[in-house]
């Protein structure tokens, strides 16, 4: 509807119907153009969430400057206390839906920070997935009822970091099932693919969780970590698996079909063109570099500059039924 709007305001305009003195009013009463109050609104919400992260890593810096001079009592006091000022907050402005939220939001990454000075201080040697992993744990309660889809990203952003630390150290977890090499790959790709459906389901069910920006941004992880592991696939002459391409496709044809017919998202589909392209491609370039043939290169092209081409119609095409 907002680009059907703006041809009209845009026709009216033209057709001098619509004076220029008036053109900003019409645009602001469309709800084209953000009013006043509007951006007073986006500025103080912007200023609110820098303020409290800002808070949060005051506190982290404040006591990592002043290491030597502090003693432990003093370090663990003010990050304990400031954990509980963070809750308090939460409950005292609860009716204050971004505020209770962003209290939430530093008091989680205080315990995260709480954790790193206590293994410092007392050397636990645990290995560094622990912490993220157990930081991750320790949160959970505070994400469930925060609803916050900033809070809830930290969360799996944690488990993805615990994830990569691990691989770094044992390198496998699911060596009987895939290659050892490939494991981190597959798991990011099954915990990110969770994360997607789980939160697809739980935003029709919860108002907070609507935002499309979050499911975007778990979904390109998703899509990297099986993308990449097709052309891995493709690229490594070892690899005789076809297990990774099997699945891409699954995951590409329920993922199309979701986002075309279920829930239209043009960035969703978007992704799934480029990864479409991507592999092609991929085979394409290995199919030439194996025979020799370096005048297929400009056949390469030509598909790449097609794909690139069909795609944008297609995704115009869903774009213009989306708007009308």
């Amino acid at each position: 509807m907002t680009i059907q709007k703006q041809s009209a305001v845009l026709a009216l305009f033209e057709a001098g119907v619509i004076p220029s003195e008036k053109m900003s009013a019409a645009l602001s009463l469309l709800g084209l153009k953000p009013d006043k109050q509007g951006w007073l609104t986006i500025f103080e919400r912007l200023l609110l969430c820098f303020g409290g992260c800002a808070i949060a890593f005051a506190v982290i810096f404040f006591i990592a400057y002043n290491w030597a001079d502090m003693s432990r009592l003093s370090k663990f006091t003010l990050l304990q206390a400031s954990i509980i000022i963070s809750v308090f907050c939460y409950w005292r402005f609860a009716h204050t839906i971004l505020i209770g939220r962003l209290a939430l939001l530093v008091a989680s990454l205080l315990v995260g920070a709480l954790m790193a000075f206590f293994g410092q201080t007392y050397q636990t040697g645990a290995d560094s997935w622990q912490l993220f992993f157990y930081w991750a744990l320790l949160i959970t309660p505070w994400v469930v009822i925060s609803q916050f889809s900033t809070l809830w990203l930290v969360w799996l952003s944690l488990l993805n970091l615990s994830l990569v630390l691990y691989f770094d150290v044992f390198h496998s977890v699911f060596g009987l099932v895939f290659d050892s090499e490939n494991s981190l790959s597959w798991s990011l790709f099954g915990l990110n693919t969770i994360a997607l459906i789980v939160w697809e389901i739980c935003s029709q069910k919860i108002v907070n969780l609507t935002e499309r920006w979050p499911q975007r941004l778990i979904a390109l992880v998703s899509g990297w970590a099986i993308t990449s592991l097709v052309i891995y696939t493709i690229v490594d002459e070892s690899e005789n698996s076809f297990s990774p391409l099997f699945v891409w496709f699954i995951w590409i044809g329920l993922f199309m079909w979701v986002y075309r017919r279920l829930r239209t998202d043009l960035f969703m589909l978007a992704g799934a063109c480029l990864s479409a392209i991507i592999v092609v491609v991929s085979m394409l370039a290995k199919q030439i570099i194996d025979t020799g043939e370096e005048e297929a290169l400009l056949l390469l092209s030509v598909v790449i500059i097609g794909m690139g081409a069909g795609a944008t119609y297609w995704l115009k095409q869903v774009h213009e039924e989306i708007e009308s």
